[in-house]
Formats: C-alpha cells, sequence, structure tokens
C-alpha cells in the first residue's frame, strides 16, 4: 500500500468512526450487557429477552463482536466480553451513561459543529439563549443521565488525582461544582480525618447524597446547593476542588467563578485546579487527540474550551491566586495547584 492509500484509509477509518459510537449507544438502549451477563445466550433467546427482530440483533452482536464488546461461540452464542461488561449500569468503573449521553445528547450537537465555529456560539446559546445547567434543573430524566454520566468520567480521575497529590493535611475540603461528589467521596474516602462541603446546582446534589452513602462518607460531608455565579461560594475550607468547571466557561465567566472562590478562601487555603491542559505544539497521541475532542465539545456544549497553561495561569493571578505547582497526573489530566494571597483576599 503507497502511503497516500494508507492515509486514505486512516481518513476513511476516522470519517465512519460515528458508527462505534452508534452502536454502543445502541446496544446500551436494547440493554444487551444485562441480558448477557447471566451467560452466553443464543440469539433467538436474546432477542425474546430484549424484544428485538432476531436477524437484526445479529448483526449488531457481530459489530459488537468487533469491538470486543461481546464473543461468539462456535455454538452461535453472544457472551459478555470484559469489555463490554463496562456498560453495565451498576459496574464499578461503567461507561454506560457516558456511551448513553455521547450515542444522543452529544450527536446532536456535534451535528452542528460548523454552526458554532462560524458563528463562535454554542449549541445551547443558538438554541436556548444562554450558555449554562440550570435546564436540568426542570428535566430530571436528562439531570440523572448528565450526572451518572459525569460520576462515571469522575472515577477514574479521582483515583489519578490521588496519585499525584498528597492531600494528608487537609481539615476541610470544598468541592465547587462537584456535581454528585465522585470525587469528593473518593478524597474523603483516602482522608479518613477530613469533612467535605459539596456545592453545585440542585440537580447535581440530589444525586450526592446515594454516591456520599454509598462510600461511607455521607456523615462528613455536607451538600449545599447553589450557583458559583450567583451564590457565596462556601467559606472556611482549607482545600477547594474546582475539576471540569473552567473549561466549561469563557474567560470572563471563569474570572468571575475564581474570584467567588477566592473571596470564600482563607490566606493560604488551596485550590485545585484539575483540567485538561492543551500542549502548547499538538501532536498525533492518544492523549492530544482527547484533549482536542474535548476542546471542540466545549465550542459546541457550552462555548466553553480547553487552555493552556499560560492561560490558567493568567486566570489564576486575575483572580489574586498564585500558581505553586502544576502536576500531570497518569490520565489526560493535570493538577494546578494554586494558593490564595493574603492581601489579595483582604477586602
Amino acid at each position: 500500500m503507497d502511503i497516500e492509500a494508507g492515509l486514505r484509509a486512516q481518513l476513511l477509518s476516522q470519517i465512519n468512526a460515528s458508527w462505534m459510537t452508534g452502536a454502543v449507544h445502541a446496544a446500551c438502549r436494547l440493554r444487551i450487557p444485562e441480558h448477557l451477563m447471566p451467560g452466553p445466550r443464543s440469539v433467538t433467546a436474546l432477542a425474546a429477552a430484549s424484544a428485538c427482530h432476531p436477524s437484526s440483533l445479529w448483526r449488531l452482536l457481530r459489530a459488537l463482536v468487533s469491538l470486543n464488546l461481546c464473543s461468539e461461540g462456535d455454538d452461535g452464542a453472544f457472551a459478555l466480553t470484559q469489555a463490554g461488561a463496562l456498560l453495565l449500569e451498576d459496574h464499578p468503573r461503567s461507561l454506560r451513561a457516558w456511551a448513553m449521553l455521547c450515542g444522543s445528547v452529544h450527536l446532536t450537537r456535534w451535528g452542528e459543529l460548523d454552526e458554532c465555529v462560524r458563528s463562535g456560539l454554542s449549541y445551547h446559546v443558538r438554541h436556548a439563549g444562554e450558555d449554562n445547567f440550570i435546564h436540568l434543573n426542570g428535566n430530571a430524566e436528562g439531570a440523572t443521565l448528565f450526572n451518572r454520566a459525569m460520576i462515571e468520567l469522575t472515577r477514574s480521575v479521582a483515583e489519578d488525582l490521588l496519585r499525584a497529590v498528597d492531600l494528608g493535611h487537609a481539615r476541610r475540603v470544598v468541592d465547587v461544582g462537584g456535581g454528585s461528589g465522585a470525587l469528593l467521596s473518593a478524597v474523603l474516602v483516602a482522608y479518613p480525618a477530613a469533612t467535605g462541603v459539596l456545592f453545585d446546582l440542585a440537580h447535581a446534589i440530589g444525586s450526592a447524597g446515594a454516591e456520599m452513602a454509598r462510600a461511607g462518607v455521607a456523615r462528613r460531608c455536607e451538600l449545599v446547593a447553589g450557583s458559583f455565579f450567583d451564590d457565596a461560594v462556601p467559606a472556611g475550607g482549607d482545600v477547594y476542588l474546582l475539576k471540569s468547571v473552567l473549561h466549561n466557561w469563557d474567560d470572563v465567566r471563569c474570572a468571575h467563578l475564581l474570584g467567588n472562590c477566592h473571596r470564600a478562601m482563607p490566606p493560604g487555603a488551596r485550590l485545585l485546579v484539575v483540567e485538561r491542559i492543551v500542549p502548547d505544539r499538538l501532536g498525533q497521541s492518544e492523549r492530544d487527540r482527547s484533549i482536542c475532542r474535548s476542546d471542540l465539545n466545549m465550542l459546541s456544549a457550552l462555548s466553553g474550551r480547553e487552555r493552556r497553561e499560560a492561560e490558567f495561569q493568567v486566570l489564576l493571578a486575575q483572580a489574586g491566586l498564585t500558581v505553586a505547582s502544576v502536576t500531570a497526573t497518569a490520565g489526560e489530566f493535570s493538577v494546578i495547584d494554586a494558593i490564595a494571597d493574603e492581601l489579595a483576599s483582604e477586602p
């Protein structure tokens, strides 16, 4: 194969990649992983259990075999693979909700990416007139799916954070925009002497109680409903967490919420900003592609973006926060450790 033919094959694979999202989404919608969990099943039995057209289901299952999500035996029965088990709702490392979100809401937005690039306006602004998550307060089904997806993605980030940063000194940890509490609960499990405050919109913390109870830290965590744009950030923490929050917003709103965080922080308190950092020069690595995917997702979703380290430095300095260190985790996130300046925090 000549070089151009190889490049064409690679490009064609990238163009066609959405079929995988669609196949995984369909498998989750039909609850194929749950139906296969007890053991291998024939297409006939699986079609009856999932109320599907047998030959059409067989075609989907064969596609899932090609993705290593299930296997096909010599007898024609299909079984769930270890990778496919990650689509089970109750798997501790499940990605089911994220697959459901990517195969529905996200696909709709990606289909209008050109309009976002042309106008500089997100899907939400063009269709609803504003960028925020408030619409989830009145959408129980949408909020449940979104919050479950965020829990799924945050669990692995929490593991990476705890390996990269020592929080042994922490006594009161405030997670700002912490969703349903997956990150904070992991921190409290790792540091039994610490207490926590989870601060986010009502739709997010509505499911946090169950997450905290599951982790066994409910008694050490206070849940506070509010917006970091409109309400006072809980004061008195010695460590503040801000994970995957800044990338949702433009610089003006980031400066506003960082200022609100700083006003809540006593002198010497730490703010840990957990975000992807865009390298000054992008390559073709899986990490680079993941950062670009998230950057374009933010462009389409909320007019937000991923940022370079220098851009984070400017935003934090404008809010009176001094960057003490930047630590890359084992995954695609980094931890920016910023300290509240004593003079800047005075009224």
